[in-house]
């Protein structure tokens, strides 16, 4: 007798495969996002933890706040100087306390007359780049170079309070007082629904509504991350 061997036909295996694509083209992308709000998750949290320790331990071993440390000075005030204060306040005070796998001091660019930020490459491909001004502003891209590279997105905002901030008078000085590392402006939106507000109309204050759910991206976070 003869054996008949079933098999599927060319139609069938087509029609299989474009079943596949479509499942496959709308579970992609939302695993993808869930990825990444994950690894945005877990690398705030790293940094956030990181950083606080290495200020913690600088305080403890100069026997003074954070806040008490030199004040960088503002580049409109000394633009051709203040890409090498930033630097040396990188080195004197937070360098010896994290590891990094190097770091770019900025350049001053005399046609323009402005500076670029120092900035410092971590072991996990993220990287920090700092400013100075009021506040020492530290910019912390949780995927380094890598697009999109906007605030609210994979850049978030923190500072280290600096004298310039006590030189207030009145609430915001009151607010600041004993907060040397913070998310950017955290002390002024003192809820969470301020914070939110903040974060929608303008995205480099999320990193203060992020600190609200433990640097977990809600489900009305105003930003595609």
């Amino acid at each position: 007798m003869k054996k008949f061997i079933s098999a599927f036909t060319l139609a069938e295996v087509l029609i299989t495969l474009g079943i596949i694509g479509v499942v496959a083209s709308m579970t992609i992308p939302s695993l993808m996002q869930k990825y990444r709000k994950q690894e945005t998750t877990a690398r705030l949290k790293k940094f956030y933890s990181t950083m606080s320790q290495a200020i913690m331990h600088a305080e403890a071993d100069l026997g003074m706040k954070a806040y008490e440390w030199d004040s960088v000075t503002q580049a409109s005030n000394n633009p051709g100087q203040s890409y090498n204060e930033t630097y040396a306040y990188y080195n004197k005070y937070l360098a010896p306390y994290i590891k990094t796998l190097k770091v770019e001091k900025g350049v001053y660019d005399t046609q323009n007359n402005i500076n670029s930020k120092t900035k410092v490459y971590f072991p996990d491909s993220s990287t920090m780049e700092i400013n100075s001004g009021y506040c020492v502003s530290l910019y912390y891209d949780v995927n380094g170079d890598k697009k999109p590279n906007e605030l609210g997105r994979d850049i978030f905002l923190f500072f280290i309070a600096t004298s310039f901030i006590h030189q207030f008078e009145g609430r915001e000085q009151e607010l600041y007082e004993n907060r040397s590392f913070d998310a950017v402006y955290l002390p002024l939106y003192n809820t969470k629904a301020k914070a939110l507000d903040a974060c929608k109309r303008d995205a480099k204050y999320c990193s203060s509504y992020l600190m609200y759910n433990n640097f977990e991206i809600p489900d009305d976070y105003p930003y595609k991350i």
